[in-house]
C-alpha cells in the first residue's frame, strides 16, 4: 500500500455521509474524528503511567450522525462499515439512564468501545443514529480502538452540543 492509496478525511466523510444516507434515508448532521495512532516508545505503557511518544497517522476513523426525531429519542443506532469488524454490524441499545446504565456484549465486540463512550460521556445522551468509517486497520497495532473511542466522544461533544472536554478528561473516558 502506498500513501496515494490512503483515503483522505474527505473521502472517508463522503463514504460515512453516503453510507448513512443510504441506511437512515437522511442526512447526517455532524461529525467526529480521530487518526490512528503508533507509538514509537512505550507501547503498552500509557494507560500504567508510563511515558509514551506516540505519533499520529493519515489514518483515521470518522462517526457521522444526527439526533433521533422525538419518537426514537431513547435509542441509539450505530453502524460500522469496517469489512473486520465482527457481525452484526448495525447495532441498537437503549440511551444510558441512571437506572439502566450500558453493559457490554458478547457480539459484536466492536460496539462495545463505543458503547464505553456512550457510557461514561461527560453530558446527558439522547437517542442518535450513527455511521463509523475508519481507515485504521483492526488488530494492526495503530490503535484502531483508540480512533474510535476519540472520533466517537469527539462525535457526542458535537451532536449534543455539549461544551468540549478538556483532552486530559477525554483521554481518561476513552481509555
Amino acid at each position: 500500500m502506498s500513501v496515494a492509496d490512503i483515503a483522505t478525511v474527505d473521502e472517508l466523510l463522503a463514504q460515512a455521509k453516503t453510507k448513512y444516507a443510504e441506511v437512515f434515508k437522511e442526512t447526517p448532521t455532524v461529525a467526529g474524528l480521530a487518526p490512528g495512532r503508533v507509538n514509537i516508545i512505550g507501547e503498552h505503557t500509557d494507560y500504567n503511567d508510563g511515558f509514551v511518544f506516540p505519533m499520529a497517522l493519515p489514518l483515521y476513523t470518522v462517526v457521522v450522525g444526527a439526533l433521533s426525531p422525538d419518537g426514537e429519542g431513547n435509542t441509539i443506532r450505530v453502524l460500522t462499515t469496517n469489512e473486520g469488524a465482527d457481525a452484526p454490524r448495525l447495532v441498537e441499545f437503549p440511551v444510558p439512564t441512571t437506572d439502566a446504565p450500558l453493559k457490554p456484549s458478547k457480539e459484536p465486540a466492536w460496539a462495545n468501545y463505543f458503547k464505553g463512550v456512550v457510557a461514561k460521556f461527560h453530558g446527558p445522551v439522547r437517542g442518535f443514529k450513527a455511521v463509523i468509517v475508519s481507515s485504521v486497520p483492526l488488530g494492526g497495532g495503530l490503535s484502531s480502538s483508540a480512533s474510535l473511542e476519540v472520533a466517537s466522544y469527539t462525535f457526542l461533544e458535537a451532536l449534543l452540543n455539549s461544551p468540549a472536554a478538556s483532552p486530559r478528561a477525554k483521554a481518561l473516558c476513552c481509555q
